[in-house]
């Protein structure tokens, strides 16, 4: 059944359950269920006169059978025997195509542009330009103030193997301040391949970039860099059958508690350090603790199946 964030129970309208309160489950198991988006939301319901989910209250050994059955079924998604997620810098008598993923390979990020100054904040504007088609290589199809951008691109195009350099790719550049306590891109945990969005209706997948990796060799995927340190994590695996699992543009918060279950440890990126990721890779931008100035870059390769309108712009 695909996943849309929503779960519906029927009753008989005269069945009765006795209830049992919350305080009977274990401090891990409230802190463990509390903590999971879609199972908090189906404790929630237990508790509210409106919800079909209220018959559910103080049933605590049919709970814990739906969230098992629950955590089974999203821990069956996450493959982590593939690589999700590769560090590209190499290792000393290495040939130049052996992509070992495990070394980070650094970058020179260029200057930011000029920007006039924002009259409310007195800082100067975010430059930002989100999945800007251009074609890959040719340093004429980016507009002057992305130019700059362009070594990095030729550092990724060297490390992929499916012949992206002629091809659109799409380009993100952010640069700005973050203030402290705030992400500059996206929070939660999500990948760029879609899901089913809320809807019951099947759908065909939707990527950005697909990726694969086959002995020591990239195939599309994304690359993407930042300038401030551990602010953006990554984790190293691959979501099968994403419109099964994933929510709304690629939601997957849920699947974070089974992922410690799993005792898969996050990548945090160094600063300046470029990885290469698949589209069906769980990541996430993280709140910095001090307010700072961050440039971020991604490529998107040729594989792009899906555009929003409404923010890839």
């Amino acid at each position: 059944m695909p996943f849309n964030g929503r779960m519906f129970v029927r009753f008989a309208s005269d069945t009765y359950i006795p209830t049992i309160p919350l305080s009977s489950f274990a401090t891990t198991d409230r802190q463990y269920t509390m903590d999971n988006p879609v199972l908090r939301q189906v404790l929630l319901g237990c508790y509210d006169p409106s919800s079909p989910l209220r018959h559910l209250r103080g049933q605590r050994g049919i709970l814990e059978l739906i969230f098992a059955r629950l955590m089974k079924a999203w821990e069956a998604h996450i493959d982590d025997n593939a690589r999700g997620v590769m560090r590209l810098g190499g290792r000393r008598g290495a040939s130049m195509q052996n992509i070992p993923g495990r070394v980070p390979q650094r970058l020179r990020f260029p200057e930011p542009w000029p920007q006039p100054m924002d009259p409310l904040s007195n800082r100067p504007c975010d430059f930002h330009v989100n999945m800007m088609p251009f074609v890959m290589g040719d340093i004429t199809s980016l507009p002057t103030s992305c130019q700059r951008y362009h070594d990095i691109i030729v550092v990724c195009l060297a490390k992929n193997s499916s012949g992206e350099h002629g091809k659109v790719g799409y380009l993100t550049i952010h640069e700005g301040m973050v203030e402290a306590g705030m992400s500059q891109r996206r929070g939660g945990l999500h990948i760029e391949a879609g899901g089913g969005g809320g809807q019951s209706i099947k759908t065909e997948d939707f990527f950005w970039g697909q990726g694969r990796f086959e002995q020591n060799v990239l195939h599309g995927g994304i690359y993407m860099a930042s300038t401030v340190d551990q602010s953006c994590a990554i984790y190293d695996v691959v979501i099968q059958d994403p419109a099964s699992v994933v929510g709304e543009l690629g939601n997957v918060e849920h699947l974070r508690s089974s992922l410690a279950k799993k005792d898969i440890p996050p990548l945090l990126l160094l600063a300046t350090e470029l990885v290469w990721m698949t589209d069906r890779t769980p990541h996430e931008s993280l709140p910095l603790p001090v307010t700072t100035f961050r440039q971020y870059f991604r490529l998107v390769t040729s594989g792009v199946s899906h555009w929003y309108a409404d923010h890839s712009t």
